[in-house]
C-alpha cells in the first residue's frame, strides 16, 4: 500500500500526489502570479509578503500531511507485522521485561 507518487493509488481511490510535486504545483503558480505581477507593472513588496506567505502555508500544510501519511503508512505495517502479517518476511520478536537493578 504506496502512497507517495503520481498515478499510483491507496485503495482504489484517487491518485496520490507526492509531497514534493504538490510543493512544485504551489510553486509554479506563485512563480507564474509573480511574473504576470511584474509584466503588468503591479509587483510590490505586499505582493511579495503575501506569495511568500501562501508558500510557507500551504508548504508547512503539505509537511504536516506527509508525516501524517508517513506515519499512518509505518502503523499499519506494524500492526500487520504483529498480526502475524509476514510481509517482506520481516519477524516480530518480543521482549521480555529486562531485570534492571533499582536504584
Amino acid at each position: 500500500m504506496r502512497s507517495e507518487g503520481a498515478g499510483e493509488r491507496v485503495d482504489g481511490s484517487e491518485p496520490v500526489i507526492s509531497a514534493q510535486e504538490r510543493l512544485a504545483d504551489v510553486m509554479a503558480a506563485v512563480v507564474e502570479v509573480a511574473a504576470e505581477s511584474g509584466e503588468s507593472g503591479t509587483y510590490t513588496a505586499e505582493v511579495a509578503r503575501t506569495l511568500t506567505a501562501v508558500v510557507g502555508k500551504v508548504g508547512a500544510r503539505i509537511a504536516v500531511e506527509a508525516e501524517t501519511r508517513g506515519f499512518r503508512s509505518g502503523w499499519g505495517e506494524a500492526i500487520a507485522l504483529v498480526a502475524g502479517g509476514t510481509e517482506g518476511g520481516a519477524q516480530v520478536l518480543r521482549m521480555t521485561n529486562a531485570n534492571v537493578p533499582e536504584e
